[in-house]
């Protein structure tokens, strides 16, 4: 079985729905904060950590405007969270690191509410939220386009918008057989492979969104922090960024969304090897290329190309990029690949591909690979190709235009 999101666009329309909505919200960021508080105190004295059905046992009944079931997903979340900001401490020391993991430690006014399939139910086109008994129940319409693909396993409201996992079966569909490589990055977006034909798809409009909405957000917040909480100045302005981030928000998925379509037309039913996101990187890096690395959409796009083609799974990508794949020698390049031994000239990216597609296939970074004859260079969000006014190039279709080079990668 498989899972599949699905978010609908969504804001209470009166001032009941609105009291309620806040009043969850505020509920649940209140219990993590009380948590939060909990933890740093026995911290501090020492005390063994709790057992999860204690504390259970202790949240039962603490959280007024939220079900018990809610109340036992921010508890569970909180420990998950604690739990794996431990082992993250204990592998630095064991790696002789500087401990930089903290644990959660920031309050907040607002936290997302989580329902579990026991509570979410819709029914008469409505998904029926509940707050416990006596709190009242928040109806969304669930808009005529949107199919929900399965039974419902989890829901999250949050602000604008209730997110839904349902759960789907898997696709019936048999392989094709052929296995693509995939490397992901910053500048390019990502780089598939087949042996034969590599996709390129580039990262500046994504990393161009991301930076717009990190200077945006700092304008906002600097002129947020200057303004009486509460107010009505405050509110407009939180208003303001709340819009701010669910725009770039649907920005970068259509840009995902069509940066995996390029990869699923181009390989249709393939199985994909992608390498696995090493965010670890980011802590030697400088402040801007650190805050990249970390902001990339790489999670989202796993998920997508989970679904669009036959199963993604993720391998290591280490020295995938700096090991040649015909010769296997092995040192580092900037955005072409220059190999000393053998003069493979190729995009680095692409190289990574092709050792990512070795990796998955054979387990390790073998040699004699072959090299993609064909390179596409796709820019997602380019609608129409060159200068204004001349045809599309043939070949290209849609949204994803591509370039095509043959010849020797």
């Amino acid at each position: 079985m498989g899972y599949r999101v699905v978010e609908v666009a969504w804001r209470p329309r009166s001032k009941v729905a609105w009291a309620l909505f806040t009043t969850a919200r505020r509920a649940a960021a209140s219990l993590w904060n009380e948590m939060i508080v909990r933890h740093a105190r026995l911290r501090r004295l020492g005390w063994e950590w709790p057992t999860l059905a204690r504390w259970m046992r202790w949240a039962k009944g603490r959280a007024a405007g939220l079900s018990a079931q809610s109340v036992q997903q921010v508890v569970r979340d909180f420990c998950e969270a604690v739990s794996a900001a431990t082992a993250e401490r204990k592998a630095q020391r064991d790696r002789g690191e500087e401990v930089t993991t903290r644990y959660p430690w920031r309050c907040r006014r607002y936290r997302d509410v989580l329902y579990t399939n026991q509570e979410a139910k819709v029914r008469d086109g409505f998904l029926r939220l509940p707050h416990g008994r006596g709190q009242g129940v928040l109806r969304v319409k669930i808009p005529e386009g949107v199919t929900l693909p399965g039974r419902i396993m989890e829901a999250t409201l949050t602000f604008g918008m209730v997110r839904l996992v349902c759960e789907v079966a898997d696709a019936e569909t048999v392989p094709t057989g052929v296995t693509v490589g995939v490397d992901l990055g910053v500048n390019t977006l990502l780089a598939a492979t087949n042996g034969g034909t590599a996709v390129v798809v580039s990262g500046r409009e994504a990393k161009a969104i991301q930076q717009y909405c990190n200077k945006q957000l700092a304008s906002l917040r600097s002129r947020v922090d200057r303004c009486k909480p509460g107010s009505r100045r405050h509110k407009r302005l939180q208003r303001r960024k709340y819009k701010h981030l669910a725009r770039c928000a649907r920005k970068q998925r259509d840009l995902c969304h069509k940066a995996t379509r390029a990869v699923a037309r181009a390989f249709p039913g393939a199985r994909v090897v992608v390498g696995k996101p090493f965010n670890a990187a980011a802590q030697h890096l400088g402040r801007r290329q650190a805050q990249q690395v970390s902001q990339a959409c790489t999670a989202k796009i796993i998920q997508q190309l989970q679904y669009k083609l036959s199963g993604a799974t993720q391998v290591t990508e280490a020295y995938s990029s700096q090991t040649c794949p015909v010769c296997g020698c092995g040192h580092k390049c900037l955005r072409i690949y220059r190999c000393k031994g053998c003069g493979l000239v190729a995009p680095r990216d692409v190289v990574g591909a092709t050792n990512i597609r070795a990796i998955g296939l054979y387990g390790v970074l073998a040699p004699a690979q072959p090299m993609a004859k064909v390179l596409r260079f796709v820019r997602p969000l380019q609608k129409y190709p060159g200068r204004k006014g001349q045809p599309k190039p043939p070949g290209s279709s849609g949204g994803t235009p591509a370039r095509s080079s043959s010849g020797a990668a």
